[in-house]
């Protein structure tokens, strides 16, 4: 397993909750499920290595961790978000699938990603992330070229970062600042239709924001990047 890795703090992404309105199941979902499955970063560095480690970032109402989870039950699967109708959503759906291999990080990703070890993670998974379509906005995009470079760096060997957007330029942007992490190689370049009933190769649920861009006549940039043959240092 990697050394102890102490990285940059993201000093400008600040801890924002977003509440929302939730259901009465995921408040519920939400207050009793808390205690035991809202975890830091430094729960994922204190347990890497003892399955296989899977984040997903930003899984919105939860839909695609959920069908990962069960697709994948030997692995950790970690869901960082914010918005706290998601959170519950999740924890509801993790309850009545009788999910137990899925924890919660309430943390922004830079953070989170950041305060990892060195070839700790498996997959990361960021689906219809904010493009912050205003050009005065996109400092605020999740993918900067400096997230990439930590992505790179939390890889484990033929580890993989998939993403998908239905926004256009932001998907122009994120295969530039992949482009530019030499130790990363794209595996999937793919543009669906709108329309396009087959979905991506992982056959996952689409989710909110994927719907929205398709009844908007969006096409699905669906991409994916490897970390090859990186040995365990």
């Amino acid at each position: 397993m990697g050394r102890e890795h102490v990285g940059p703090s993201f000093p400008e992404h600040g801890y924002i909750r977003r509440r929302g309105r939730m259901t009465k199941a995921q408040a519920r979902a939400h207050e009793q499920w808390s205690p035991t499955d809202l975890i830091d970063a430094a729960h994922i560095a204190e347990h890497a290595g003892e399955h296989p480690i899977g984040i997903e970032i930003g899984f919105g109402m939860g839909q695609a961790l959920l069908q990962w989870a069960a697709q994948e039950p030997d692995w950790r699967l970690y869901g960082i978000e914010l918005y706290q109708p998601g959170i519950g959503s999740l924890m509801d759906g993790l309850h009545r699938e009788n999910l137990r291999n899925v924890l919660v990080v309430e943390v922004p990703a830079q953070q989170v990603i950041a305060a990892l070890p060195d070839a700790s993670v498996q997959e990361v998974r960021i689906f219809f992330p904010d493009p912050w379509p205003k050009k005065r906005h996109h400092k605020r995009r999740l993918i900067q070229p400096e997230f990439v470079d930590q992505l790179a760096r939390v890889l484990q060997a033929d580890g993989v970062v998939r993403l998908a957007t239905d926004w256009e330029p932001y998907a122009q942007w994120m295969r530039e600042c992949f482009a530019a992490q030499p130790a990363l190689a794209v595996i999937v370049d793919q543009v669906r239709a709108a329309g396009d009933p087959e979905g991506d190769d992982l056959g996952r649920a689409p989710t909110k924001f994927e719907r929205r861009g398709q009844g908007l006549g969006h096409d699905i940039h669906d991409l994916a990047y490897a970390r090859p043959g990186r040995a365990t240092p």
